[in-house]
């Protein structure tokens, strides 16, 4: 079985997850600011960045608003004939950067692995979870291999989208969810034995989408160029609600 050798950058909840599924499959070193060497789990090892930004696959695995300046200070550092793999939530803004900062020579693949540790541990596995690939700057012949090992090896539910169409989506689809999740998790809601099926997903979305990374969120409400007018529009619906609800008394 071909082994693949791979850098991580950063060393996240996500990551420490990329590494328990794809240390079968590969050779990890992983940069952090924590760690220059040691155990990173699963076989993988921390090593310098120089290293890591060294391999022939190279996963930044850092919020999207840290982009610009970790690859404009980095520049010199990078491998110019790696494989670039983004794995950011938010897909137009991370991925103009690495276009306009990379070598003409590297490939970059966007990704949007659609689950988390919380997800994945309800799943029981990434089995049949699903991530979105944006192919930017790659061959034919790189794009197939790498969603073949996504849906073969990994069993990974690969959906093809443009960065602009992946992020006009994930606006609802992230932005909403995780907004609400977060006012949620503020507002404690607890849990009941009275709760219905509607209520327990709230309070999934509390446990979930509410426990996520500051940085995280950020990167879904500020890095996203549809996410302000989505969450406009929630908050006037909430003011048409509660109008409807004050004629309503009257």
């Amino acid at each position: 079985m071909k082994r693949y050798s791979v850098g991580i950058i950063g060393y996240g909840d996500f990551t420490k997850l990329m590494i328990e599924w794809l240390s079968p499959y590969a050779d990890i070193v992983v940069s952090s600011r924590q760690h220059n060497q040691g155990d990173a789990g699963f076989g993988a090892t921390f090593a310098p960045l120089e290293t890591v930004l060294a391999r022939p696959i190279i996963i930044p695995s850092i919020p999207s608003q840290f982009f610009e300046s970790f690859f404009t200070d980095n520049a010199s550092l990078i491998n110019p004939n790696a494989l670039v793999v983004d794995v950011c939530s938010v897909k137009v803004k991370p991925l103009e950067i690495l276009a306009r900062l990379l070598p003409s020579t590297n490939s970059i693949i966007g990704t949007h692995p659609m689950f988390g540790p919380a997800s994945v541990r309800k799943n029981g596995g990434i089995s049949g979870l699903k991530c979105v690939v944006c192919p930017v700057r790659a061959s034919s012949e790189t794009v197939a291999s790498f969603t073949a090992f996504l849906d073969a090896d990994l069993h990974l539910r690969v959906i093809r989208k443009t960065p602009d169409q992946h992020d006009m989506e994930m606006a609802h689809i992230q932005g909403l969810s995780h907004y609400i999740g977060r006012t949620m998790d503020i507002m404690n809601i607890p849990d009941t034995e009275l709760a219905t099926l509607a209520y327990d997903d709230l309070v999934d979305m509390k446990n979930i989408q509410g426990q996520d990374s500051w940085d995280l969120f950020l990167s879904i409400m500020k890095d996203n160029p549809y996410a302000h007018e989505v969450n406009k529009k929630f908050k006037q619906a909430c003011i048409d609600l509660d109008d409807k609800l004050q004629a309503s008394a009257k």
